[in-house]
């Protein structure tokens, strides 16, 4: 897997149109920015009026200053490094013809492609400061929908077990109550794939006006949810699907809500532990 390709991928979808054809270009034909200039693959990518080409150039110089690099042959030599090491794998679909240890093995390439993107993406003054701002919440309070709202769910209970004042609801009408009842000393983590769920967008618009530090994991580095987002924390954008069925994207963002409340314990003082000791014991008493 190489970072470059990954850092591509992500930025695809919010690229200017320009700037998006270079870059599907590069992904579909990477070895061809080893031997062509910047205008020849604009040329490449469809765009072959002289007047395109040269808009494409000026779009290409930006394109590369957002990928971070000072400009077309810093990124070129990456890509040949990048090239060198080998592509990522693929998630492959899931086909009729598959059998379940086939299956079996698509999930997991799938599950460690995203992780390891995941990773790639992960911008550690970001988490640094979700964590912090977890650590200073009265109160923590998660929105999401769909697949969303079951992960949502689990951080609620894992965050709950600590005693610390935190809420999960499936039901609009209690999660905008919820979110008009935040303080400048809560915090309101959304979890939305593409950051476009109605209903999470405008909790966390409410959220926001209240005053509440506000998290959001997706996939997208432009959409209307984050607008009202203090702070961004972003899920690769492969998956593995079946139709148009995304079945792992979930795997990302329980990750990372993994990786905070492990960060969460690992910071507050030691009365955790005791607490986690006393909810286990309530938990028990269901056991037969």
């Amino acid at each position: 897997m190489n970072d470059l390709f990954v850092r591509i991928r992500f930025l695809l979808p919010s690229l200017p149109r320009a700037e998006k054809a270079i870059a599907s270009a590069l992904l579909e034909n990477p070895e061809a920015i080893t031997h062509l200039t910047l205008a020849e693959i604009a040329r490449e990518s469809g765009s072959s009026e002289a007047s395109i080409i040269r808009f494409c150039k000026r779009m290409g110089i930006r394109f590369c200053k957002r990928m971070g690099y000072d400009g077309y042959s810093s990124m070129k030599e990456d890509f040949i490094r990048a090239l060198a090491e080998g592509m990522e794998i693929h998630s492959e679909d899931i086909k009729v013809s598959d059998d379940m240890k086939t299956i079996l093995k698509k999930v997991y390439q799938s599950n460690v492609q995203m992780l390891s993107d995941t990773l790639v993406l992960a911008d550690d003054e970001n988490y640094e400061k979700a964590l912090d701002a977890l650590l200073k919440a009265r109160e923590i309070h998660f929105f999401g929908v769909g697949d969303a709202f079951a992960v949502c769910q689990l951080a609620y209970m894992k965050f709950g077990r600590l005693g610390i004042p935190c809420s999960v609801h499936s039901d609009v009408m209690l999660q905008m109550m919820t979110a008009g009842n935040l303080t400048s000393e809560d915090v309101a983590l959304a979890v939305s794939y593409e950051g476009r769920s109605r209903n999470v967008v405008e909790a966390m618009k409410i959220a926001k006006e209240r005053g509440a530090v506000t998290i959001s994991i997706t996939k997208m580095n432009k959409s209307p949810l984050l607008r009202y987002t203090d702070i961004s924390l972003f899920t690769a954008v492969n998956d593995l699907t079946v139709g148009r069925d995304k079945v792992t994207r979930r795997v990302s963002d329980q990750f990372i809500l993994d990786a905070l409340y492990l960060g969460y314990t690992t910071k507050i003082n030691k009365g955790y532990k005791k607490q986690l000791q006393k909810i286990q014991t309530v938990i028990d008493c269901n056991k037969i």
